[in-house]
């Protein structure tokens, strides 16, 4: 029996070394010193030894016990005392680098704040739209020719035609019809285009629609429009040429160029050496729309104009290729 002593001490004294948290110890209490455990069944055979063998056997029973007690003891203090670390306060820390706005998002909350300080209300308008928002509206019946200048991405549904919009004017009835007269309101938001990406396309892009409607509107307010816009949005006076056009639901329709700022007008290979850059489509708009938004067209009248946010933002920038604002590549994010 003084083996099997010999033989439980030395195993608690083996396995004290894999004991790594208070689970582990807890298993080792368990096995070597609890009610059922080996220390116990040794002490039950002791019991019922004669009074010589017992009292031989009793003592060194109880000098393993007390060691096996003390490996116990040792290990509960050293995995409940918590570990000093020294730290040096004047260390400096790792330093944490903070998110910002894309620099779309920057770009539109520049061109709100622009034209909110010459009178524009902001609007936002929903991206899923009804065939009749996006063209019938705006003077482009099933038939007209003019559908043709978009490819649109169309969405299943049983009960209306709906599709993902392809401009912003696509909200200028449902406004027109929500809002008092005189107005004067922007409409930034994402469109899409089922068209081939390259440097210059994209088939989801982000567009500025101008609308204003009062008894007075005119062209010569919406040209002194631009150059407030342009000024402020660049930096500095630029040149504007406005140039007769077509759009369904303007008439007249213009085009809009400015002064190429990266030649400063002397001719690039960005503007083809014309000195000028296309950067906008607007007009007054055509009575039929604002008939469709119950609006009396003798006495009100309106002008409309439309942007590509990404286009201003890489003229400014000189940002050659489209597909880097929606990339995600940090590199190029982090220069904004």
């Amino acid at each position: 029996m003084k083996e099997e002593l010999e033989s439980i001490l030395k195993e608690a004294q083996e396995v004290k070394d894999n004991i790594k948290n208070l689970q582990d110890l807890e298993n080792f209490r368990i096995k070597f010193l609890g009610k059922k455990g080996l220390l116990k069944n040794i002490l039950e055979k002791i019991v019922n030894l004669p009074e010589n063998e017992k009292k031989e056997l009793g003592a060194y029973f109880n000098f393993v016990k007390e060691e096996i007690e003390n490996i116990y003891e040792e290990l509960k203090r050293k995995l409940e005392s918590k570990p000093f670390i020294k730290f040096d306060l004047h260390h400096p820390g790792k330093k944490i680098e903070k998110g910002h706005l894309h620099i779309l998002s920057q770009a539109i909350d520049r061109i709100v704040n622009i034209f909110s300080k010459i009178g524009f209300d902001l609007e936002l308008g929903k991206e899923i739209v009804t065939e009749y928002e996006n063209f019938d509206s705006l003077n482009m019946p099933k038939d007209h020719p003019s559908r043709d200048m978009w490819d649109t991405l169309w969405i299943k549904s049983e009960k209306e035609k709906l599709l993902l919009r392809t401009h912003t004017s696509a909200h200028q009835v449902e406004i027109l019809k929500n809002r008092n007269l005189p107005l004067k309101v922007i409409i930034p938001g994402k469109v899409y285009r089922h068209e081939a990406t390259d440097s210059r396309h994209e088939m989801q892009f982000h567009q500025l629609e101008g609308l204003a409607v009062g008894e007075s509107c005119n062209l010569q307010e919406l040209k002194g429009v631009f150059y407030i816009f342009f000024e402020e949005f660049f930096g500095k006076k630029l040149d504007i040429v406005f140039r007769t056009s077509y759009f369904p639901f303007t008439e007249p329709s213009l085009e809009v160029d400015i002064e190429c700022i990266l030649c400063n007008g002397k001719g690039c290979e960005v503007c083809k050496y014309s000195g000028y850059l296309e950067i906008a489509g607007a007009g007054m708009i055509h009575p039929f729309v604002l008939k469709q938004a119950l609006i009396d067209t003798n006495k009100y009248y309106g002008y409309a104009f439309g942007l590509g946010i990404e286009r201003l933002v890489m003229l400014k920038y000189n940002i050659p290729d489209v597909r880097l604002f929606h990339s995600g590549d940090l590199r190029f994010i982090k220069q904004f």
